[in-house]
């Protein structure tokens, strides 16, 4: 180990890890001050198929965790209040918080909806050192957004990282490279980014519990039980790992999409319709927000009997409206034959992304695509609530964006 760490050079680098606390329940408690201190869960109702989207640190006091079956975390926290999400909301905050990030620098690479890395390295002219940009981030976006959020200072990004999880919630911390060989040594493995469940019980089978027992183990004996990803393993260990540098341009999904369970087994059309109005509606908004257009649409159905199929098809031209994108995914819905089956999960899924072209048109597509982003800034300003499509209000469940959540 000491051998390994004097090999560790000095880095120029200063990275942030910005993470927002329980970020969806505490937009929640930010635009509900009524429920400021009260255990929040976003998510569907209990005695529903719905999990937890997330739960605020009240109620994560009672056990509560993200992915939770709803059900279960009202048993555990019965006083819990449960709400529906407010998509449009939480994007609009992110947005914002992202306009934030670059006052202080060009080079922000955004991770998820509530998490972002800032290069700071040629920041401390203008703004000062690391330390005093992270709590100027700090009172800004509490200033603002009335919600905290947890950051980490590192020479590179799983330093960073790691110093945001040790320091949450709505704390500062800092790994330098001397942590390394520190601090870092008394974390245990399950800790650093990239060691799940598995990675974690395969090195407990060969008595590495600890980062420092990791570091120190030989790269013989790691390579017996993950051969060639024995190297990396020990590269996570030393803070060496997410070492490409912060991007500041995301690079485009290959796909995006939603999808929702009933709360009863269904072979009602209408509701079967309905419901994919309103999936298809939150999928564009979603997508107009990332400024992408989408040319080719999925249809995803399970059975009852959890037998499952996809039907796809191409649009002539890439789009960001909603309307020929239901189009298209109604379209596969009808041709599909359901012969009395039960559907229990429904799905839409939008592929073949691309940057969308701003350039003003006359055609009926410009117009609605028009339309509809009207109605995502009424929606950010008033909620997803506020208005919507009439097919669409024929159902009730809770459609929530599928993401990460842990902080």
């Amino acid at each position: 180990m000491a051998l390994e760490c004097e090999r560790m050079f000095v880095s120029a680098q200063s990275i942030l890890h910005v993470d927002m606390d329980a970020f969806f329940a505490s937009v929640e408690q930010a635009r509900r001050p009524e429920l400021r201190g009260r255990p929040v869960i976003v998510g569907g109702p209990p005695g529903t198929r719905s999990v937890v989207a997330t739960a605020s640190y009240e109620a994560r006091a009672f056990g509560v965790r993200t992915a939770m079956p709803t059900a279960r975390a009202q048993q555990l926290c019965p006083q819990a209040v449960f709400l529906r999400g407010d998509l449009a909301a939480y994007a609009a905050v992110h947005e914002r918080l992202v306009g934030l990030f670059r006052l202080f620098t060009d080079r922000v690479q955004v991770v998820s909806i509530d998490e972002a890395y800032l290069d700071v390295s040629g920041c401390r002219r203008l703004f000062g050192p690391p330390r005093a940009i992270a709590c100027r981030i700090q009172e800004l976006v509490y200033d603002r957004e009335g919600i905290t959020c947890s950051v980490g200072i590192g020479s590179g990004k799983l330093l960073a990282r790691l110093a945001s999880e040790l320091a949450r919630p709505a704390g500062l911390g800092e790994l330098t490279d001397a942590d390394v060989c520190g601090r870092l040594r008394e974390l245990p493995v399950r800790d650093l980014l990239g060691v799940g469940a598995v990675t974690e019980a395969r090195l407990a089978a060969l008595g590495i519990t600890t980062v420092a027992l990791l570091q120190d183990a030989a790269l013989p004996l790691l390579s017996a039980a993950f051969g060639s990803g024995a190297y990396a393993l020990k590269q996570l260990a030393f803070g060496r790992s997410l070492a490409s540098p912060v991007r500041s341009r995301r690079r485009l999904p290959k796909s995006l999409g939603k999808e929702v369970t009933f709360d009863e087994d269904t072979a009602d059309g209408d509701r079967l319709r309905a419901t994919l109005l309103r999936l298809v509606d939150h999928a564009m908004t979603r997508l107009r927000a990332k400024g992408l257009a989408a040319r080719t649409v999925t249809l995803k159905l399970r059975y009852s009997t959890f037998h499952t199929i996809t039907r796809r098809t191409t649009l002539p031209h890439a789009t960001g409206a909603t309307q020929p994108v239901y189009g298209a995914a109604v379209g596969l819905l009808d041709h599909v034959a359901l012969d009395g089956r039960l559907v229990r999960l429904l799905g839409v899924s939008l592929g073949d992304l691309h940057a969308r072209s701003f350039q003003l048109t006359l055609d009926d597509v410009w117009k609605e695509t028009s339309l509809d982003e009207a109605v995502d800034r009424i929606r950010a300003r008033y909620g997803t609530a506020s208005i919507g499509r009439a097919g669409a209000a024929l159902v009730s469940s809770a459609l929530l964006p599928a993401r990460r959540e842990a902080g």
